[in-house]
Order: structure tokens, then sequence, then C-alpha cells
């Protein structure tokens, strides 16, 4: 199987909600795209899909973390791989790609946060170099 990473764009919109259900994050379309649109424009994000046969496979979306109490790093904020190709190596590509996007823009250190429970993720993330640091609660208030 050859995959192609590439980065997103507007046409990709309806196979990352698919995706992204997957994972039990359903999405409006509508929003998806108007998100996707502003995402694309900053240079401080990254998105990128891998696809075979024409077919999106996976996604992974990363941003430049700025913060006053550490030097700046890449945070993955969300990667998916469809669960037919899962442990074919598409994730590992996917992160690697990003790795090479952090180098060209000066960043050394790529993070991750993944639910507890997400016992394959921690093991993915865990069998491809990554450590854990700390664990955390996240706490949100609507506005």
């Amino acid at each position: 199987m050859i995959i192609h990473i590439r980065t997103a764009t507007f046409k990709d919109t309806q196979d990352i909600a698919k995706l992204s259900s997957e994972l039990g994050y359903p999405l409006n379309i509508e929003q998806l795209a108007d998100r996707l649109q502003d995402i694309r424009n900053r240079k401080d994000h990254a998105i990128y899909v891998a696809e075979s046969d024409s077919q999106l496979i996976g996604w992974i979306h990363a941003n430049v973390r700025m913060l006053i109490e550490s030097p700046p790093f890449v945070e993955i904020c969300g990667l998916v791989v469809d669960g037919q190709y899962r442990g074919d190596g598409i994730g590992r590509q996917l992160v690697e790609t990003c790795e090479r996007w952090a180098a060209q823009i000066g960043v050394n250190k790529l993070r991750v946060r993944t639910n507890q429970t997400r016992e394959d993720a921690v093991c993915f993330y865990t069998r491809i170099g990554f450590s854990q640091k700390k664990a955390q609660f996240v706490l949100d208030k609507e506005l």
C-alpha cells in the first residue's frame, strides 16, 4: 500500500469529519469547513492528511504553543487513522511529518495529550518515542 501525506485542503472536509466521528467527535460539516479554512490560514498550525488510492485514511493537526514558562513547542491537537488501517504505520508517518514541520520552523519539541482511557493511543505514542511527563485534569468553563 502506497501512502501519500499532503497538506489538508478544503475538499478534505467530509473525510476529516468522517474520521473524527470514529473517535467519538462528530462534527458539523459547515463549522468544520470554517474552522479548517481559518486554521489553514495560520502559519502556526499544520494539518496533514494521509491518503491511499485517493481515499483519505488519516489526518493530523498540530500547532505551535507559546507559553511564558517554557520554550515554544509543537503540540499535536488531533490524530486519527481509519480503523481499517491502524497498525500499518500511517500514524507514525503523520507524526513524522509534524516532526519535520516543527524542525523547519525551528521548534525542537513535540507534545501530545491523550485521554488516559485511550490506552491504545498511549501505547502508540510511547512506542514512537514519546514519554509521559505528567498527568493532569482538563477543566472547562462555558462562557
